[in-house]
């Protein structure tokens, strides 16, 4: 569910300058070099048949790289499906947040998941406890 944005503290929905300092900044605190990113890249696009550019080309350059992990080169932006080979390259969902951050969404974990749907269900147990205590009294 997307949060109603406010008129007079929207938060700005262009991205992309705050996508592509994460993005570098991910690929910055990686353990993997640029070459070794490019690489595992371009073989997650060709294992998922994923286009990571326009045009005739093969696969992704380091100059494009480069350019995508600029945020003052604002004119070279990745596509959505480059960007999930990107965090999957990488093993980083931080560049994706910002994407949803705008909008008030959240990426969570599979340890979050399992946080949450116990919350739901201890909500569920205490709502059915109270409700057989109230059904106790009337007996």
């Amino acid at each position: 569910m997307v949060k109603q944005l406010s008129l007079f503290n929207q938060p700005s929905l262009n991205v992309g300058k705050k996508l592509k300092e994460q993005m570098a900044l991910s690929a910055r605190n990686s353990k993997y070099s640029r070459e070794e990113l490019l690489d595992r890249m371009n073989d997650l696009a060709s294992r998922y048949g994923v286009r990571l550019v326009r045009g005739n080309g093969n696969g992704l350059t380091m100059a494009t790289l480069e350019k995508w992990l600029n945020p003052e080169a604002m004119e070279h932006t990745p596509g959505i499906n480059s960007l999930m080979v990107f965090c999957a390259a990488l093993d980083d969902l931080e560049p994706m947040r910002e994407v949803l951050a705008p909008l008030g969404g959240m990426l969570i974990d599979e340890d979050d998941v399992k946080l949450l749907l116990w919350a739901k269900e201890y909500h569920r147990a205490k709502d059915a406890r109270i409700r057989m205590r109230k059904l106790e009294m009337e007996l």
